[in-house]
């Protein structure tokens, strides 16, 4: 499993945009916003405002496509796991 970080972008109380990020959002040095890379583009983006980042554990998609544990794929024998 991975972390992925999730920044959402809010207007007038509601979601407007959502981003997907690999890595944990840096905090600008002005303290009002985040930077960060797009899981999607992987083009860096700098979201100002009112914002907010969420942390998950992925890991439902590893088992539905058929990898992980529990999912009858073992890996390869010069990948050694390390959970």
């Amino acid at each position: 499993m991975k972390t992925v970080y999730v920044v959402t972008m809010w207007s007038g109380g509601r979601p407007a945009k959502k981003w997907k990020a690999d890595a944990a959002p840096e905090v600008l040095s002005s303290g009002n916003g985040v930077t960060f890379v797009s899981m999607t583009t992987r083009l860096r983006v700098t979201v100002v405002g009112s914002i907010s980042v969420e942390e998950y554990e992925s890991g439902k998609e590893e088992l539905e496509t058929g990898f992980g544990p529990g999912a009858g794929w073992e890996p390869p024998s010069n990948i050694e796991r390390l959970y």
